[in-house]
């Protein structure tokens, strides 16, 4: 007797995901600038302060808002961003937000380090609660800030025309749908030309914005990331015997990741529930990779990884690419080491890709079946991230995308469970970006997305994240000893 699989309800689940996120959100509605949250205003202190603190304690600091006019603020929901830090040792946490959703809140930093040259305090106001729900709102009511432009071509006939995943036209359009992951896009049909002869694509900024006019002044530059702690004298921590358990165990696939995932010291990262192998040489890679193939499906910030491998460590040789840095992109890249056996591929997470010159696409295969083309095995290691270029689009994109990831690892595991999956977070980006469309409120919410539905299965999950908050790295490709960190936890999972 044949055993009848119960269909899988791919809306039911991105539904439930989304409303997790949605129930985070704060529901205010913007009156004034002045009634909204001033990061000059609010009030921050030390809870139980004391003259040292010891290694292991939290360091607990409250956060009160008040108005512009000076008013105290009665409900939460600000954005807040925070970490402690100490430039001289190469040492920074993230702090744990908690939110008492009537103004007030507490900071959670556990103090993992010596600290006798005095730890800075750092709260920013990112976004208040009002900027929170504006953000909220113009993503999810609009087709998106970005458009797309296709690029139909037969015969040296050419026609562009207009892309996404959402058209409000009348005219004639080509549907794009892949059936298996419910997955689909549209173009308006370009008059005699056939919708097969699309070949390229781009993204176009269509200089919209979907705040009003009343809100805009919450996103001016100097309302943006408002440091609150400067009042704050700097901690003294020392060693009082009373250290928490160390991790005794090398990070694996399958471990919960909390939050904060771990902390810098001496510009090495230092994960809270596990230790982390560190890559730094050429041959500390060639002892994880040798005789591997390693599949990087992502974004740019992935690119980074096998350009680190061909250009800085030069492990691996281009294959057919002969170019340096960030040239062409958009390209598909593969590097052999033909003497250890080290194969490297990077390949594009699929529509949409943020490029505002045309690229061919049709090799942009959904990651999702990407990772069904492949058997899987002991010597196949995938690193798999996406974000960067979906915070222009509604959420439910982004989770439906992220899911169907998942269902295609759990169909990996099943027929070779031995695989290495590492699913690395998005990271923070510059904070001068277009916060209607690049900001880090976006990659945060998605950032929760990938926590909420990789949580259980049997991936490397790198909290790419929370070391980006932590070393304030301000950047869409994370640069130095921070890329370093973010590759060195990566491989310590895949091997």
């Amino acid at each position: 007797m044949v055993e009848k699989t119960k269909a899988y309800n791919l809306q039911s689940a991105i539904d439930e995901v989304f409303d997790k996120i949605q129930r985070l959100i704060p529901n205010v509605a913007f009156t004034h600038f002045n009634r909204s949250t001033s990061g000059m205003n609010s009030r921050v202190s030390i809870v139980n302060k004391k003259e040292q603190y010891c290694v292991g304690e939290d360091l607990v600091v409250q956060v009160d808002m008040y108005d512009h006019l000076g008013n105290r603020k009665t409900y939460g929901g600000d954005f807040i961003r925070s970490r402690l830090y100490s430039p001289a040792l190469g040492a920074a946490v993230s702090g744990r937000v908690e939110d008492f959703q009537n103004g007030s809140y507490h900071i959670h930093f556990p103090l993992r380090w010596v600290d006798n040259s005095k730890a800075n305090v750092s709260i920013r106001l990112w976004h208040p609660s009002e900027a929170v729900a504006a953000l909220w709102r113009s993503r999810h009511t609009n087709l998106g800030n970005l458009g797309f432009e296709g690029m139909y071509d037969y015969l040296g006939q050419v026609a562009n025309t207009t892309c996404g995943f959402q058209l409000n036209t009348t005219q004639e359009i080509c549907e794009y749908k892949d059936e298996f992951y419910e997955e689909a896009f549209y173009c308006i049909k370009p008059n005699n030309l056939s919708c097969e002869c699309l070949k390229n694509m781009k993204a176009v900024d269509r200089q919209v914005s979907y705040h009003r006019p009343e809100e805009r002044s919450l996103f001016i530059r100097s309302n943006v990331g408002v440091e609150m702690a400067k009042s704050l004298e700097k901690i003294v921590v020392t060693d009082c015997n009373i250290h928490p358990p160390a991790p005794n165990v090398k990070c694996q696939p399958g471990m919960s990741s909390p939050f904060p995932s771990g902390y810098f010291y001496n510009k090495t990262w230092y994960p809270m529930y596990c230790n982390m192998n560190v890559y730094k040489t050429g041959d500390d890679y060639i002892k994880c990779l040798q005789g591997k193939n390693l599949f990087l499906i992502g974004d740019s910030t992935l690119r980074q990884y096998i350009m680190h491998f061909t250009e800085t460590i030069k492990i691996v040789k281009y294959f057919r690419y002969h170019e340096t840095g960030w040239r062409f992109w958009e390209k598909t890249l593969e590097a052999l080491n033909m003497d250890k056996d080290i194969y490297v591929s990077y390949k594009r997470h699929g529509f949409p890709l943020e490029s505002f010159m045309f690229y061919y696409f049709k090799e942009d295969m959904y990651t999702s079946r990407q990772i069904d083309q492949r058997a899987g095995g002991n010597n196949t290691i995938f690193v798999i991230t996406m974000g960067q270029h979906f915070r222009q689009l509604p959420l439910k994109l982004f989770i439906r995308r992220a899911i169907n990831i998942r269902r295609a690892v759990e169909r990996l595991f099943l027929r070779s469970p031995d695989t290495k999956v590492i699913i690395k977070t998005e990271n923070t980006r510059e904070g001068i970006a277009f916060n209607e469309i690049y900001g880090d409120f976006h990659g945060y919410t998605q950032y929760l997305v990938l926590r909420e539905v990789f949580r259980g299965t049997n991936v490397g999950f790198v909290d790419a994240w929370d070391m980006t908050v932590a070393a304030s790295t301000q950047t869409v490709h994370p640069p130095g000893y921070t890329l370093e960190n973010i590759m060195s936890l990566s491989f310590t999972f895949a091997c």
